[in-house]
This record gives structure tokens, C-alpha cells and sequence, in this order.
């Protein structure tokens, strides 16, 4: 047997071994200031409000521990509940209507050429784009009872009765804010659902189509399963969004009048800086956060099936 033969290898794999140790550890040093970043605006806020919601404190005064009844009084506040069913109205119909809209958008998009998909991409993406506070001022013209232009179009089609004060009707606000919602967030869907779309090989279209699969047959069968890890992740992401949102509402309604389209990030920010209740509001947070989490498994659980590959 040839010593050195064994020899070669022993010293390739410690040399092998070697260079995977230092490129782990220039790895490592790369991801420490994203760790701290995300350390930093993340993980420490969560703990410090998740310890504060114990307290109180107003902002000035030394911290003061009084355990739960920061959560006893929050939830005993009529305010507070108004303000969560608000809240979880708006967010979780805008999500299930904005991601429908969203799929069928990209189901329309596909079909059209690369030239004129292209154009449509761009405007039905753009509101995605705009900040919210331009998107309440936008809106707030246009549902305003004189010269908005939605009740303008009601009058001229013959429809004047059904012209109304959009923004401080009752019975009309929070389902103006989710059309609004709505206009804003699906164009991001359908940008998700296009994307997924594109990597789908042509060869399954083309076989199912030689098989008489119509359009709508394909998208049942075929689209639909391929692209649902997108859609789950496209209704997580918007959820989210519709939950924590606040200058559209501050912007259009900033709540009223009264607390008629109050959401629980309003009444949050009034209760902290308005009231002072510092502990309160951060006991609000964590069980808003509370709630996210559980709309978000019961909707994973909703659209869980089958994964399939291609």
C-alpha cells in the first residue's frame, strides 16, 4: 500500500474543512448587523411592550408594576371592544375580497399579451405604491356628500337616492374604508399570483388543452394548486397590513364621528398620547398581536391541502 495515497486525501479534507470554517465565520460576521437590526427594532420593542403592558406609566413618572389589570381594564372598556370589532371586521373582510379580486386579476393579466399585461400590471400595482395618507385624501374627496365624485355619478345616472354622506354614515363608513382597503391592496395579489403563474411550465397548458381542458378547468385544476403556498402567503401579508392599519382611517374618518370606524391602532394611539395610559395601550398591542396570530393559523388551517410540485 502506498502511504502517501492516504496522505492526499487526510490533507484535502483539512484543507476542505478548513475553508468551510472560515467561510461559516465570514457568514456569521455578515449576518451580525442584520441580527442586531432586526434585534434592535423587533425583538427588544416586543419584550419592552410586552413588560410595560404590566405597568403603568404615563410617559413622565417612574414605572409602576400593577400585573394584569392593564388587560382587566382594556377588556372591560366598551371603547376597546367597538374599536376590535372594527378592526377585525375591516381587516378580515378586505383580505378574503382583495385576494379574491387579486387572483382573478392575474388569472385576466395572463391571458392578455406581454405588451398590453405589462400596461395593466403597472396601473392595477400603482395603488400598492402610493402612500396611505394621499390614498385617505383621495378618497376623502371622492366620498365627500356635495362634490365627491361617487355621489356627483349617483346624481347623473339618475341614482341621487342613494347619494349619502359615505364617511359618516354608519351604516356606510367601515365598508367605504374596505372598498378603499381594497382598491389599495389587490393589485399586490394579483402581482404574487402573476408572479407564481409565470414559472408554470406552458407543456401542462398545452397538455390539458390537447385533453379539452377549457381556460376555467385549467385555472380549477391546474393553476389554482400550483399557486396556493402564494395565495396563503399573499393572505397572511394582507391581513396583517388591513390589521395594523391607521393613517388611512386617521386620515379619512380619524375614527368618527363618535368611534362609529374606530380601529383598535386609533384607539391605541389616543389612549397613549391623549390619555397618557401608556401600560393600556401596550396591553392593547400585545393582544391585537394575539389575535393576528390566530386569524393567521385559522386561515393557514382554511387553505391547507396538498402541496404539488411541477
Amino acid at each position: 500500500m502506498n502511504p502517501t495515497a492516504d496522505i492526499k486525501p487526510k490533507a484535502f479534507v483539512k484543507a476542505r474543512s478548513k475553508l468551510h470554517y472560515k467561510t461559516s465565520i465570514t457568514g456569521i460576521l455578515f449576518l451580525i448587523p442584520a441580527l442586531v437590526m432586526i434585534a434592535y427594532t423587533i425583538f427588544i420593542p416586543t419584550v419592552w411592550n410586552f413588560m410595560l403592558s404590566f405597568q403603568k406609566w404615563d410617559g413622565f413618572k417612574i414605572y409602576k408594576w400593577i400585573g394584569l389589570k392593564n388587560y382587566k381594564d382594556v377588556m372591560a372598556d366598551e371603547t376597546t371592544r367597538i374599536s376590535l370589532y372594527h378592526s377585525v371586521y375591516i381587516a378580515v373582510l378586505s383580505t378574503v375580497v382583495a385576494v379574491i379580486i387579486g387572483v382573478m386579476l392575474a388569472a385576466f393579466i395572463y391571458r392578455l399579451g406581454k405588451k398590453e399585461g405589462a400596461v395593466y400590471r403597472l396601473i392595477l400595482f400603482m395603488p400598492s405604491m402610493l402612500p396611505l395618507a394621499i390614498i385617505g385624501l383621495l378618497f376623502s374627496f371622492m366620498f365627500s356628500p356635495e362634490m365627491g365624485l361617487i355621489n356627483q355619478f349617483l346624481r347623473l345616472i339618475g341614482a341621487g337616492a342613494l347619494a349619502t354622506a359615505w364617511l359618516e354614515n354608519s351604516h356606510t363608513v367601515l365598508l367605504s374604508i374596505i372598498a378603499v382597503g381594497i382598491w389599495r391592496i389587490a393589485g399586490l395579489t394579483m402581482m404574487l399570483c402573476f408572479a407564481a403563474m409565470q414559472s408554470i411550465p406552458i407543456s401542462l397548458f398545452e397538455s390539458s388543452k390537447l385533453d379539452g381542458a377549457t381556460y376555467f378547468k385549467q385555472w380549477i385544476h391546474i393553476v389554482l394548486p400550483l399557486i396556493k403556498p402564494i395565495i396563503q402567503l399573499s393572505v397572511i401579508f394582507t391581513l396583517v397590513l388591513q390589521f395594523k392599519t391607521y393613517d388611512l382611517v386617521f386620515v379619512m374618518t380619524g375614527g368618527g364621528p363618535g368611534s362609529i370606524s374606530k380601529t383598535i391602532p386609533l384607539h391605541m394611539i389616543d389612549t397613549a398620547f391623549t390619555f397618557n395610559e401608556f401600560g393600556a395601550s401596550a396591553a392593547m398591542g400585545f393582544l391585537l398581536t394575539i389575535i393576528v396570530m390566530l386569524f393567521i393559523v385559522v386561515f393557514n388551517r382554511i387553505l391547507k391541502g396538498e402541496q404539488y410540485e411541477y
